[in-house]
């Protein structure tokens, strides 16, 4: 998570770079009034977000995606929303903020590696429902293949992995449980969705 914050505060660091750059452009006055409502709303969310008012951070980029539509902060605004909502484990508002990010800019790297992470952590905070596990691991198998660096490929590699890994566990107790109970039929059930995780329990969960 070091390495999102750093890269949020360096993003917040270029845009103003780029701000004060515009200012020596012919026009650029003009077009400063132009965008001066948009990046006060920007900057008010960031604000909210540093005194942990996110309540009136959410309204805030409500606020800057209802008038400002084509405005060039709504991309690092939702990356950010994004990453205090998954440190606040709201995963769903983070989720939320992730598709926000990637509909105004669809490279955007960052925030395609967020959604990885951001379905793993889902993931392990509901571990024990099947359901939504099984949800979980078809959107981390399309979605991995989202992320291009190595090391984002490594690392969503590694998530998708560790999922697998508790759900085979799981699969896996229920059936020898069954097992002991001569319950032949869900013992069979129950291995057959063990296996065809593809993962072996056996070299990471030792008896």
């Amino acid at each position: 998570m070091k390495k999102s914050i750093a890269l949020l505060s360096s993003l917040f660091f270029l845009i103003a770079c780029s701000n004060n750059q515009n200012l020596s452009k012919p026009g650029a006055k003009k077009e400063n009034l132009a965008l001066s409502g948009d990046k006060a709303v920007y900057n008010s969310i960031y604000q909210n977000i540093s005194s942990q008012n996110l309540d009136t951070a959410d309204d805030k980029y409500i606020k800057l995606k209802t008038d400002y539509e084509n405005s060039q902060y709504l991309n690092s605004a939702a990356d950010t929303l994004a990453v205090v909502h998954m440190q606040n484990s709201e995963n769903i508002l983070a989720n939320f903020y992730l598709q926000e990010a990637l509909q105004s800019n669809p490279s955007d790297d960052f925030a395609k590696f967020l959604l990885v992470k951001n379905q793993f952590l889902a993931a392990v905070k509901n571990q024990r429902d099947k359901n939504y596990m099984n949800k979980a691991l078809k959107a981390l198998e399309t979605d991995k293949d989202l992320v291009t660096s190595q090391d984002d490929i490594i690392a969503a590699n590694s998530m998708l992995n560790r999922v697998k890994l508790d759900m085979a566990y799981s699969n896996k107790q229920i059936s020898d449980l069954y097992k002991r109970q001569n319950k032949q039929k869900a013992y069979e059930i129950y291995q057959d969705k063990f296996k065809q995780l593809g993962v072996n329990v056996d070299d990471v969960y030792k008896p």
